[in-house]
């Protein structure tokens, strides 16, 4: 799981999915299109905290240097795409709440 190409491919691919949901979704009026910009970024936030587990995991049972020297990239980098999705999630929550607030003022 701490395979670079999986720890790190996943999220660049659900990112670049992320953007051109974004871009489909700013050119269209679909309206369900930020349920699935929410879906996307809460995917990459669940996936990016589960491979920082693994990676705890692994630290547990040697240590952070020999962890690695295995896979060959500093442990740090894994929170990128943790601090990244969590930034989607709670960018989709406030663009949900501007979409109700605005719903519910031109009902009244």
């Amino acid at each position: 799981m701490l395979n670079e190409f999986f720890a790190f491919g996943v999220p660049t691919f659900l990112i670049v999915l992320y953007l051109g949901f974004s871009i489909f979704r700013k050119k269209s009026t679909v309206p369900y299109l930020g349920i699935v910009l929410f879906i996307i970024s809460g995917f990459l936030s669940v996936f990016s905290f589960q491979v920082l587990q693994q990676a705890f995991t692994e630290i547990q049972a040697t240590s952070e240097k020999v962890v690695e020297q295995t896979y060959g990239y500093p442990f740090f980098l894994l929170y990128i795409p943790l601090a990244v999705g969590l930034l989607l999630v709670f960018l989709n929550i406030y663009r949900g709440y501007r979409k109700l607030r605005n719903i519910r003022t031109h009902t009244k």
